[in-house]
């Protein structure tokens, strides 16, 4: 008892020290501009490309992802063995190649490098030198691989390069090792730390090098903060650790660059993970935002780059089928969504001519045209051109023809190009491409184009029965599933919310599946969560900039899943136990008189990094529909019915596709009271209008009177 007391006074003497010392101390003493800041932190230069580096990590540590046996401690002890035993000493040798290590040894590599004082102690110890290190990206590291490979087996004749990667073979390779190690770093307590790293870098704008680039100043802000500091822990957000770490991970570089910016080697410290409100890490957190704040005049976090708490895994069980029917595959079919072509060709009737579309199985064989376009258009999109049954061709090609001659005028091929489909076919049952064909000849010109391959598969049909919505307990915490219990709280205030119970009940042999609705209106954060034997196996979450950045931090906000509140969007996530697999942002687009308008969604499938863009007018055209397609599904809004054509596999997550677009309908479509410019008639369509709205079953179980009314009191409140 008189232990535990004397470290909980040391613990708050430390959490105090930290708080009272922490500050900006320039150096040189005198005090900068918030303009003088960022121009000397973005001076400071690095040895490694840090933005191509990263990607290479990022690329990494995916890999590293797809065998969840790397992250098991029982299954590392012969993999450290062999990083400690063979390929230590084996780079130790060859100091002066670009070399790659397997896998498994990589990972191991991979951690010990992440504590940079340490790395360099254990390489004198035992090799008397410290052993580098460099990161590739996927086609060099595979060159490096062979060499690696080449040196290897001539050392070590009884020794694979590679190892299985099942968790069986794996744990059953440590069993049989007698190995104890020398290396005075603890590396399982780094891979049970360093395995959720990957999580909070996972996302698609992790791989975008203008996101990358904005990282790597950040990172450099990071490092002048530090320099200019005074007894500070720094705290980075993940998009500044991405670069702390690619950075570590060349330890040459990085000793000769923080000695060179800091004046010692940075030390590096992922074992403070306690997250509660009095603990180092969210102390320290609290002080590098002060500080930022103070030297940068700036909100130190970013959009996009924060903890994104718990992996899919740790909160959700794997689903059950939801089909008693085999999963077989009925058909494929391909969809010719945009086509241009980059200029216009070389012909005597100017803009004249014709584009000619083939499907075919031997690209040398092409007769009669499938499709034809024809100039002076330079651009089509999908209600141009069209959607076929895709069987056994593999080429999709292009022919140009323009015509020749005055008097007896002919048309004449000018340029010939193709792409392999099949390339595309086994990378999902859902593919969408983008690809840029060079028409061979004499024009030379480019068509760029994009479409999808669909697998489809035997129909299976869902209804939603709707549950009533109550006021009931919520707790902070709703990734797990907790029990309903009503409550007499306001729901506006923290710990209650609005729920309902609803059932997805299907129809010619497909299951049953219960569907959770959450409101918090004191958070605005809805979750709609598909529970089965008790337990929840998918979820459709509203998101923010947690997760995802603004536009202008990417590249192309139209690759990436981006939200952006100053446009009134609003987010949704869809994940299960295998990982996160989709986001939907929606946003309402209203027409001159704001009397209607359309909800524009924009579905980023993570799996495949895919975009779809999604339209759907309200009030809709007297011969219009309800009928919302995504990837051959169809969900019908006025009937409550979802009609799939996906694998067993795609089931719950394309129910939890329909109702995240319908959510997003509730939460993006504009109130009466939020456009003050309506005269009376536009007011008395918007009314009549919205009873139209409630008279949908769908919407209303998305919270179409709790979500509206909840946001109508709380209305100035923050809504992201």
């Amino acid at each position: 008892m008189k232990r535990k007391l004397i470290q909980s006074r040391r613990t708050a003497m430390e959490q105090a020290d930290i708080k009272e010392q922490a500050r900006i101390s320039f150096v040189g003493g005198k005090s900068l501009s918030k303009e003088e800041c960022v121009e000397k932190a973005l001076r400071l230069t690095f040895s490694v490309d840090l933005v191509e580096a990263a990607l290479a990590q990022v690329e990494f540590l995916a890999e590293v992802n797809q065998h969840p046996s790397l992250y098991e401690i029982d299954n590392m002890k012969n993999s450290i063995r062999r990083y400690e035993k063979l390929w230590l000493p084996l780079a130790a040798e060859h100091a002066q190649e670009r070399l790659a290590a397997p896998l498994d040894i990589e990972w191991v590599w991979h951690c010990h490098l992440l504590c940079p004082l340490v790395y360099e102690k254990d390489c004198q110890s035992l090799f008397r030198t410290t052993i580098n290190h460099r990161l590739f990206r996927s086609a060099d590291r595979e060159h490096a691989l062979k060499r690696s490979k080449h040196l290897w087996e001539a050392k070590y004749k009884n020794e694979p390069f590679e190892i299985d990667l099942t968790n069986d073979k794996m744990r059953e390779g440590s069993t049989k090792t007698d190995f104890e190690s020398s290396i005075t770093y603890d590396i399982n307590g780094a891979i049970s730390r360093q395995r959720h790293f990957y999580y909070n870098v996972s996302l698609p704008h992790y791989r975008d090098m203008r996101f990358l680039t904005l990282a790597m100043h950040r990172y450099q802000q990071f490092l002048f903060l530090r320099k200019n500091s005074y007894k500070l822990f720094i705290v980075p957000c993940y998009d500044q650790d991405l670069m702390w770490h690619t950075h570590q991970l060349h330890p040459l570089a990085y000793k000769e660059d923080t000695i060179r910016i800091l004046g010692k080697v940075l030390p590096h410290d992922d074992t403070t993970v306690d997250r509660s409100p009095d603990s180092k890490l969210t102390l320290s957190t609290i002080d590098t935002s002060r500080l930022w704040l103070e030297m940068y005049k700036e909100v130190f976090n970013t959009p996009g780059a924060m903890y994104r708490g718990k992996e899919p895994e740790e909160l959700y069980s794997l689903p059950d089928p939801l089909c008693i029917k085999a999963d077989l595959r009925t058909g494929r079919q391909f969809t010719l969504e945009s086509m241009s072509i980059d200029r216009i060709p070389d012909g005597e009737y100017g803009l004249d001519f014709t584009l000619q579309i083939f499907l075919v199985d031997d690209f040398r064989k092409v007769s009669k045209p499938l499709f034809e376009v024809f100039g002076p258009s330079m651009l089509w999109t999908a209600d141009d051109l069209f959607s076929r049954e895709l069987e056994s061709q593999r080429w999709l090609v292009f022919r140009l023809k323009i015509r020749k001659g005055t008097i007896f005028s002919r048309e004449v091929t000018v340029g010939i190009g193709k792409v392999d489909l099949q390339k595309l076919l086994d990378r999902s049952t859902v593919f969408r491409f983008h690809d840029t064909v060079s028409l061979e000849g004499d024009d030379k010109n480019c068509v760029y184009v994009s479409g999808c391959i669909t697998d489809t598969y035997t129909n299976r049909s869902f209804s939603l029965v709707s549950g009533d919505f109550s006021v009931c307990s919520v707790p902070h915490d709703i990734d797990a599933l907790f029990s309903i219990e009503p409550t007499k709280l306001d729901p506006q205030s923290c710990g209650a919310g609005y729920i309902a119970q609803h059932r997805f009940v299907g129809k010619d042999g497909a299951g049953d599946v219960e569907c959770r609705f959450v409101y918090s209106p004191h958070r605005s954060n809805a979750d709609i969560q598909f529970i089965q034997n008790s337990k929840i196996v998918c979820s459709a979450k509203t998101v923010d900039s947690t997760h995802l950045p603004l536009s202008f931090q990417v590249s192309n906000p139209n690759w990436f899943a981006t939200w952006d509140p100053r446009l009134g969007e609003r987010a949704v996530m869809i994940r299960q136990a295998s990982g996160d697999w989709g986001v939907l942002t929606g946003r309402w687009l209203s027409s001159p008189n704001e009397t209607d308008g359309y909800l524009s969604v924009k579905f980023h499938k993570l799996v495949d990094r895919s975009t779809q863009f999604i339209n759907i007018p309200i009030p809709k055209t007297k011969s219009g529909h309800f009928d919302i397609h995504v990837d051959n599904n169809v969900f019908d809004m006025e009937g409550s019915d979802f009609s799939l054509t996906c694998s067993q596999d795609d089931s719950l997550l394309y129910l939890a596709t329909g109702m995240s677009i319908f959510l997003l309908l509730v939460l993006c479509r504009p109130r009466s009271e939020d456009t003050p410019a309506l005269n009376k008639t536009e007011t008395d369509a918007y009314v009549k209008d919205r009873r139209h709205l409630e008279s949908f079953q769908l919407l209303l179980s998305c919270g179409l009177n709790v979500i509206q009314n909840s946001d109508h009191s709380s209305h100035g409140q923050n809504s992201g």
